[in-house]
């Protein structure tokens, strides 16, 4: 069966996951469920769940197939990290239908994601520094675990990352080092990786980090993460000059926020490759398959190109030395 808005009211009541109210109604609400998913908020009186239904195509190109294992791999990830961290932090699982590659999840709320504020030009470093912290927790917490490696290989959505995300660059230079880090994140098994850490995948909240849509979670090379939710934080200060200051701060904290909860398990080069990670992920936000829809001036997507080369070839750019890319 496919859920849609007219019959995953029946599906999450019959399987008592939400009580109807007593006037037998409920609303349905669509969350943004991306190329690859059906996200939808069910609510009832005062409560409400989130189910979401892997999709085996991509919306925009039917005839690409993706593999629905993905969904398999998040509720797998989700009780992973909710006996990592503080409940809330991520959706509990509810209920997990196989056979139909369903996930009901506890509702994480209606506040707005980090990505809507940094739209709305609101920058709070202590949201950057959870962040920072929030990664690091999770790497730390599960280093060169051989059982986590064997349950999080993911190889299908990593592939299909590198596809797609990886190499669209025509630029040679720019396109040996996407295919080196792709080899790079490919061999290094070193830590849980959350997978798709964007802003978009995060609510704001300073007292902590609230993130969900682990599907493309792995266990991989850290700067992959690190790299995905700098890029992301990154194309809004090119993109909004008034709030350039305040978000290269943000970068700079966050950073330091994660190398200094891993302490001596952050490998040596690690702030290189995840500024390598951070330059191609601006750049497929902005030429790729994918694109941020806040961007369309040709004028930001120059400056986005201008800054991405030198984070990408430059070996000793560093975060301190980011805003000074923004000539």
């Amino acid at each position: 069966m496919n859920i849609d808005k007219d019959n995953v009211a029946e599906y999450v009541h019959t399987r008592d996951l939400l009580a109807p109210p007593p006037e037998g109604s409920c609303t349905v609400e669509e969350l943004g469920g991306g190329f690859l998913n059906t996200v939808l908020r069910v609510t009832a009186d005062d409560r409400s769940v989130v189910v979401k239904q892997a999709l085996d195509a991509l919306r925009l190109f039917p005839d690409l197939k993706v593999t629905t294992d993905r969904i398999v791999y998040e509720t797998r990830a989700l009780r992973v990290l909710n006996g990592l961290f503080p409940e809330g932090t991520v959706p509990a699982v509810l209920h997990f239908d196989d056979a139909h590659r369903i996930l009901v999840m506890s509702d994480l709320g209606k506040r707005p994601s980090l990505e809507t504020e940094l739209e709305r030009g609101r920058v709070d470093p202590a949201v950057a520094e959870q962040l920072g912290g929030f990664l690091s927790t999770l790497h730390r917490q599960t280093w060169d675990d051989r059982e986590l490696r064997e349950q999080f290989d993911n190889e299908a959505m990593q592939g299909l990352r590198y596809k797609y995300c990886f190499y669209f660059v025509e630029d040679p230079a720019l396109n040996r080092v996407a295919r080196r880090l792709a080899e790079t994140f490919t061999e290094t098994k070193q830590a849980l990786l959350h997978g798709d850490f964007w802003t978009a995948s995060v609510i704001a909240a300073e007292e902590r980090v609230h993130t969900f849509d682990l599907e493309f979670v792995n266990y991989g090379h850290p700067a992959q993460d690190a790299g995905f939710i700098m890029a992301h934080y990154l194309l809004h200060a090119y993109n909004n000059p008034r709030v350039a200051a305040g978000i290269f701060d943000a970068v700079e904290g966050l950073w330091s926020a994660y190398a200094r909860g891993m302490g001596d398990r952050l490998p040596g080069e690690t702030e290189t490759t995840a500024l390598r990670q951070a330059g191609l992920e601006m750049l497929f936000r902005i030429d790729g398959i994918n694109q941020v829809r806040y961007i369309t001036d040709d004028g930001v997507k120059a400056r986005i190109r201008q800054a991405a080369r030198p984070m990408m070839l430059d070996d000793g750019i560093s975060v301190a030395g980011l805003r000074q890319l923004q000539a």
